[in-house]
């Protein structure tokens, strides 16, 4: 990981259900009125563009698909930090938001209709329809199987796991040098259904980037100074 310059922007690059709203917490605990939120939902526009100004933090949803990437926005930035978790957990778990949370809301809304393709029978009909992660989409837009590790090496000052969260956020602590906090857990959905094996195997070949990513991030939490 590069060392943190005070003096330069940070980036916290959001990607879904990876214990965003619970970071979220301690950055604007650390951060205060230099801390700033980059997602579309809240502003049902594409999010305002902040001036890069030394000192500051954006988090948020940078997601260069929808045209709204941290490269979209901040070319210049070349500071991140993100919060990375095992792609099939994290995608397990968006399948238990849409279920209890956003399936609601998207059927008032007329982007799905009941019983439609995208109006999910269950878990399995979820991953079979949807057998990619949404992971790459969050980070910047360049990371390949070939690239991904030294790209990891000279944007980012830190990456965690939703799994080590605590442990991440002390560090992360360390490195910006703010005091450590406590981190709580948010959003967290109930699990009552399962996913089947072959659908589990037939997600882990498809996704075998965005696992790469996530166990480099689990070594670099169990080896920081490497």
């Amino acid at each position: 990981m590069k060392a943190y310059d005070s003096a330069k922007p940070l980036l916290s690059l959001h990607v879904p259900k990876c214990a965003g709203q619970s970071f979220r917490r301690v950055l604007d605990s650390w951060f205060g009125d230099k801390f700033f939120c980059h997602y579309f939902q809240q502003h049902r526009l594409p999010p305002p563009r902040h001036r890069l100004e030394p000192g500051i933090c954006i988090h948020g949803h940078f997601n260069h698909m929808r045209g709204f990437g941290v490269s979209d926005y901040y070319p210049e930035a070349d500071q991140f930090i993100t919060v990375v978790r095992d792609p099939l957990d994290a995608a397990v778990s968006n399948y238990f938001f849409w279920k209890v949370k956003a399936r609601e809301i998207q059927l008032k809304n007329g982007i799905i209709k009941a019983g439609g393709e995208h109006d999910y029978r269950d878990i399995n009909d979820f991953f079979r329809k949807r057998p990619k992660s949404n992971m790459l989409d969050f980070l910047p837009a360049s990371l390949t199987s070939a690239n991904y590790l030294a790209i990891l090496a000279a944007s980012f000052v830190w990456i965690g796991t939703a799994e080590r969260l605590q442990e991440s956020v002390d560090r992360l602590a360390e490195t910006l040098a703010f005091p450590k906090v406590q981190v709580e857990r948010m959003n967290a959905s109930p699990r009552d259904e399962e996913l089947s094996p072959a659908l589990q195997k037939t997600f882990r070949c498809a996704n075998a980037l965005e696992f790469a990513i996530y166990h480099a991030a689990v070594q670099q939490i169990m080896n920081p100074r490497n």
